[in-house]
């Protein structure tokens, strides 16, 4: 079983139709294929999920920005399996904060 080096999940509620587009965009401009959808109760929970060789992590934030808002809320974790780090992007109040971890100190911090 091959294992893809880069994993990436995340969310931002609350988000539409032009944010989910722009995602859609990045991934298309690069070939890759990303799960993302419009999902919750009042349709405004933007999902992604990714597995693969290569994430385009400058240009997706890049493209999120914009919808940002004061009520933004969600984060995108970032899974680099050969650097072994989680790279956790934190959307918060229309703020952006980004912080990396190496992979050890996030599972010893997990309990595992």
């Amino acid at each position: 079983m091959r294992q893809e080096p880069f994993k990436a999940y995340g969310n931002l509620h609350p988000a539409d139709e032009r944010a989910l587009r722009a995602l859609e965009e990045v991934f298309s401009a690069w070939g890759l294929a990303a799960e993302l959808e419009l999902a919750g109760s009042d349709g405004a929970l933007l999902r992604l999920g990714f597995e693969g060789v290569f994430f385009p992590e400058d240009d997706a934030i890049t493209a999120i920005r914009p919808f940002l808002t004061p009520r933004s809320t969600g984060k995108l974790d970032i899974i680099n399996v050969e650097d072994w780090t989680l790279t956790r992007y934190t959307f918060d109040a229309g703020r952006l904060t980004r912080g990396q971890r190496d992979l050890n100190q996030v599972l010893e911090y997990s309990g595992h």
